[in-house]
This record gives structure tokens, sequence and C-alpha cells, in this order.
């Protein structure tokens, strides 16, 4: 199991610069938003759609960043490794419900645990974390890689990087 903590670039001035919805809580990143030209270039891991479906039922708020006409295309991953999509985890989410994050990353947990099911081998889950840090507003990703179990040992990991 990995997990690191790396710089990233300012979400809140891209979102502006590209002119996508602003998030308030949790939201789904496309997988190329730092180098994407504008939104119609999007795309976003296979997962999203299943990942916004499980919050959705879990009663966890996650905010679009672009409406439902807009919605980037998809990305097949053909591995032995399950991508999850990236999840952006604004300031406001961590000071008033840091709940919701904790809750969003054990269902996604749950679900990857029983994606593995009957699966032989070593089950791998991808997963980047953008963190709105709560003074600076400036962002940091968490890149996990390791097994869908210890996706729910991460909200103190998110935390630590927000006050940094």
């Amino acid at each position: 199991m990995t997990t690191t903590i790396s710089e990233y670039i300012d979400v809140r001035q891209r979102i502006s610069d590209l002119g996508c919805l602003s998030p308030t809580g949790l939201a789904l990143l496309p997988s190329n938003f730092e180098t994407a030209s504008d939104i119609s270039t999007f795309r976003q891991v296979s997962e999203s759609a299943t990942v916004r479906t499980l919050l959705r039922t879990s009663n966890v708020p996650l905010d679009e960043l672009l409406s439902k006409e807009q919605r980037p295309s998809y990305i097949q991953n053909n591995a032995f490794e399950w991508v999850a999509p990236t999840l952006f985890v604004s300031a406001g989410v961590l000071s008033q419900n840091a709940s919701y994050l904790s809750v969003a990353l054990s269902v996604i947990a749950n679900y990857a645990t029983d994606f593995f099911k009957g699966m032989s081998g070593e089950n791998q889950v991808q997963m980047d974390i953008v963190v709105e840090r709560t003074k600076s507003k400036v962002c940091k990703k968490v890149t996990y890689k390791g097994p869908p179990e210890g996706l729910k040992d991460l909200p103190e990991v998110i935390r630590t990087a927000s006050d940094e």
C-alpha cells in the first residue's frame, strides 16, 4: 500500500478559467482536469458513473462541475486494478461536514471490495483525492494505491494535508 501527497494546481482558478460550476463540497474531477484545453475535452474514468450513484444512494452530496448536457466522455480502463475517479474535497467539507468524506471513502471501499470478490491475486485500488487546503486554498493531491480496505484510513491523511 502506498500513499503519497503532492502539490496540485489551484482547482478554484482552473474551474474559473474553464467556466465550470464551482463545487462547495465533494466533486469528481475529470482525469485530465489539469491539462484539458476546454471542458469539451474532459475525460472521466469509466467508474465515475458508478461512484456518483453509490454516493447519492448513500446520501453523500456530490457537486457537479458540469451540467448533465456537458458530461465528459468516458475512458475505459482495462487493468487488474480498480481505478477510481479523482475526488475533490473542498475546504468547506472538511470544516463543516467532515463525516461526508469518511462515508464517501467507506462506500467506495465497500464497493471495490465487492468488485474484487472471487478474483484471485492482489486486489489493487488506485485513487487520487484532491484536497483544498483550509488556509491558503492551494490544493494537495493524495494518491492512494493499495487494497480497498485501506481507503477507510485516508480521512486522517487528507485532514493533515488540508491543514499544512
